[in-house]
């Protein structure tokens, strides 16, 4: 649970007062052995949010459910349902949808099938179907959007410290915008340990995304640049993660987007009982000559203190910037403090 105040905390055009506010939230998983080889994952939350002045309260919660099944020593399927209703703000450079709307509520629903296949112990082949449904609630300017998508890869360690592979997409979408876009994408990828627990992550390719014209007829756009970095440092009492990325991602506004992203992340254990973490988180999608680019950026750091094996105590402030179909980028600052509860695990 927190409390905190917040200066135009959904980032509307005018609004500077300062909001006061609280939250509260709940979270629980289970994994449940079915057999030897087959477990039931179960993952959900709910929270609640309350601000004290003109904004009311919502509900946002999600729901996992997922079968892993490992039929031998080479192949092993995972089967995967979830239902999520978020505020655009609570996870606002999560997802382009924030830049243009960040206040209406989304259910998001995504059905998928897994396989995977060791042929060794060297070489891995993995597949990915799925589902998904973005669905707006009372906005002016989203619009519900669904998408299937395939994905497949395969991978060979080629020595004890890297692995070599590629990996695709192709994926489809409809809206009630139009257009019903859909894409490819093929890149090859590398995995590489270093020494001093230094991780390495490099993907590279291209992609083309098409649409249908009002005339009729589907027109195809360039092959484009796809691709992402990422690198990890965890030497034990610290994490630092960077990571970069150029795709073609899903959104309820115009389908299928091209986005490039970047994220950073810190989790540094201070002392035995002080952790400090920090996030940061950056999208943009170019939108060609008539409008703006839509940009959205989210920087978050805490303290969190552990008061014994249960409670912990946390205190910190995030920044959040968007700019949507309006040329004007839109700030705001929010500081919380909050105390969470933690059953162990059994």
């Amino acid at each position: 649970m927190s409390l905190f105040g917040a200066s135009n905390p959904f980032l509307r055009p005018g609004e500077e007062a300062l909001t006061l506010g609280g939250q509260i939230a709940g979270k629980a998983e289970a994994i449940w052995a079915l057999d030897h080889r087959t477990n039931l994952e179960t993952d959900g939350s709910l929270t609640y949010r309350q601000y004290a002045r003109e904004y009311g309260e919502f509900l946002s919660g999600s729901l996992e459910l997922a079968l892993a099944q490992r039929r031998n020593e080479y192949l092993s399927f995972r089967t995967e349902a979830s239902f999520e209703r978020i505020l655009p703000i609570e996870a606002l450079a999560s997802s382009l949808d924030g830049a243009i709307d960040p206040i209406s509520l989304q259910d998001r629903y995504e059905i998928s099938q897994a396989l995977t296949y060791n042929t060794s112990t060297l070489t891995t082949f993995n597949g990915r179907v799925g589902w998904n449904r973005i669905a707006p609630r009372r906005s002016l300017l989203l619009a519900p959007t669904s998408a299937v998508f395939f994905d497949f890869g395969a991978e060979r360690r080629i020595d004890p410290a890297t692995t070599l592979g590629f990996a695709g997409q192709l994926l489809a979408s409809r809206s009630r915008t139009g257009g019903d876009p859909r894409t490819w994408a093929f890149a090859a990828r590398a995995t590489r340990r270093f020494p001093k627990a230094w991780n390495l992550v490099v993907e590279a390719g291209a992609t083309r995304i098409s649409r249908l014209e009002p005339a009729g007829g589907r027109q195809a756009g360039p092959v484009q640049f796809s691709g992402n970095v990422g690198i990890c440092h965890e030497p034990g009492h610290i994490r630092f993660c960077a990571s970069g990325a150029v795709a073609s991602i899903v959104t309820s506004f115009g389908g299928i987007q091209r986005e490039v992203s970047a994220s950073t992340s810190l989790d540094w254990r201070t002392s035995e009982r002080g952790t400090v973490l920090a996030r940061g988180e950056y999208r943009r999608s170019p939108q060609g000559i008539a409008r703006p680019d839509l940009e959205v950026l989210t920087l978050d750091a805490r303290y969190e203190h552990r008061l014994d094996g249960r409670f912990a105590v946390y205190g910190g402030a995030e920044y959040q910037q968007r700019t949507g179909l309006g040329t004007d980028r839109l700030h705001a600052m929010t500081v919380r403090a909050g105390l969470i509860y933690r059953i162990p695990r059994r």
